[in-house]
């Protein structure tokens, strides 16, 4: 009898879980658009953006700055003449929440002395840190924004070592907020895409690529999206 009993509940939920993906709205779940904006701040000291990049995919709290120099983290990157410290990989949003990144050291490039990094703490000449703030938002079928996540990419430049160099440091990304409806859940990541030397051996100009990555999914889909920025040591910023 129980076994019976078991079979007809099974029957059951299996006929109610048919009837429920019958009712999936494939409009709402699919991801039409990715937008990204700046945000910026008008002399008023409002806030505005600029659209700065689109994607149609063809189908129908954390704030603040951090210090300049911080702690310098492990070594993630080496070129000839330059050495990127801190973390290769920063989990910024996770499963549709911000993550505390401020337990990972920033990203520094400094100069390779004998094979080895310069301390960061010899180097001086830091301009103040600099600071963009991004929005991207994706919209489903309907055009309503499913996902709603809001950046900033931070860094210090013009470091320089025994007189010479421009380099970086606190470079990160810093999540200042995320919103996603019901259904959709939202990943992102930051990692160090590669450094290279902008200027000479002898006074080389750090040049560091940051990579944001996004993963958006729900019952029907599975979206991975990628940014990326370059970033040096004389303060260029663009994004690619």
């Amino acid at each position: 009898m129980g076994l019976k009993l078991a079979l007809a509940f099974a029957a059951l939920t299996l006929t109610g879980f048919a009837e429920a993906n019958q009712k999936v709205d494939a409009n709402y779940f699919t991801i039409a658009q990715k937008r990204i904006e700046e945000v910026k701040t008008s002399a008023m000291g409002f806030e505005y953006t600029e659209e700065v990049d689109q994607k149609n995919f063809g189908w129908g709290g954390v704030t603040g700055v951090p210090d300049p120099i911080g702690d310098a983290g492990r070594v993630i990157a080496i070129a000839r003449d330059l050495v990127a410290l801190g973390e290769e990989v920063y989990r910024l949003v996770d499963h549709g929440r911000p993550h505390n990144v401020t337990e990972y050291a920033p990203i520094s490039v400094v100069p390779r002395i004998n094979g080895q990094p310069a301390d960061v703490f010899e180097t001086e000449g830091w301009r103040a840190p600099t600071k963009k703030t991004y929005k991207v938002s994706y919209d489903n079928l309907y055009n309503v924004t499913v996902v709603d996540f809001k950046y900033s990419v931070v860094y210090s430049y013009g470091g320089h070592f025994n007189g010479a160099g421009a380099y970086l440091t606190a470079v990160q990304i810093i999540p200042e907020y995320v919103k996603t409806l019901f259904g959709f859940d939202f990943t992102a990541t930051m990692k160090l895409g590669g450094i290279q030397n902008q200027g000479t051996r002898n006074s080389p100009i750090a040049g560091a690529t940051i990579i944001m990555e996004y993963t958006i999914s729900n019952i029907l889909q599975a979206v991975n999206q990628a940014d990326t920025y370059f970033i040096t040591g004389q303060g260029g910023f663009k994004k690619l």
